[in-house]
């Protein structure tokens, strides 16, 4: 079997398996990375789950995913900050060295 230690998984590519089952199956073929995203850690919580995965000898690669900013509404883009600020949050209680974001774009919003 090809050694898969420095190999990272997102949590979404094994959804629905929910994080514990997904870090086990993780660690029983050797991967050793994961990309945590977060509707998979809501279940536990961020520390709860940054135990789970450490006590099977995994390592939280990033965080997945914020962004989502461009919006014309006001409203619906302090919504998206907000979110990315509990993100960011969530992400240094989970021991993610790296928040992925997807930015976006909202096709009635210029770029001037």
């Amino acid at each position: 079997m090809a050694d898969l230690s420095k190999l990272c998984i997102h949590t979404i590519t094994t959804k629905p398996w929910k994080l514990a089952e997904s870090v086990e199956q993780y660690a029983k073929v050797g991967v050793k990375g994961i990309s945590v995203w977060q509707d998979s850690a809501a279940e536990l919580g961020a520390k709860k789950s940054r135990e789970v995965i450490s006590a099977n000898g995994l390592e939280v690669v990033s965080y997945v995913r914020g962004g989502f900013f461009p919006n014309t509404k006001s409203v619906e883009r302090e919504k998206a900050i907000d979110h990315n600020k509990k993100m960011i949050e969530e992400a240094a209680e989970l021991g993610a060295p790296m928040l992925v974001l997807v930015c976006g774009a909202e096709p009635a919003q210029t770029l001037e």
